[in-house]
């Protein structure tokens, strides 16, 4: 069974909830700003406000006015809380098929 987007992550900005899926677009948007996702992990760790709303713009596919906006949404509902789910989204980045594998060999149980 193909878990590609085993990742996605809800999180919660005040009245309005943000669906983030694990697609390559993220990464590479991610990527670009971060320099990889090392160096997303890094900003994330840093508890850093616009990382945060950076991350949960390329997850939930937000661009110019609505993606602007996110900073002041992030700090006004607490980076420190958003973090963690943040950073599990991030975490699914680094493998979108999930944590199984599957079998060594075809056709095998």
């Amino acid at each position: 069974m193909n878990n590609t987007l085993h990742g996605t992550v809800t999180v919660k900005l005040g009245d309005e909830e943000f669906t983030l899926q694990p697609t390559l677009k993220a990464v590479r948007a991610i990527e670009s700003r971060f320099g990889g996702l090392r160096g997303a992990s890094g900003a994330l760790h840093a508890v850093g406000v616009d990382a945060v709303a950076f991350i949960i713009a390329a997850g939930a596919g937000l661009e110019g006015k609505a993606a602007e906006t996110l900073p002041e949404k992030v700090w006004q509902e607490g980076v420190a809380g958003l973090t963690p789910s943040v950073t599990r989204y991030l975490g699914a980045l680094y493998n979108p098929r999930g944590g199984d594998p599957g079998n060594d060999q075809a056709g095998t149980v």
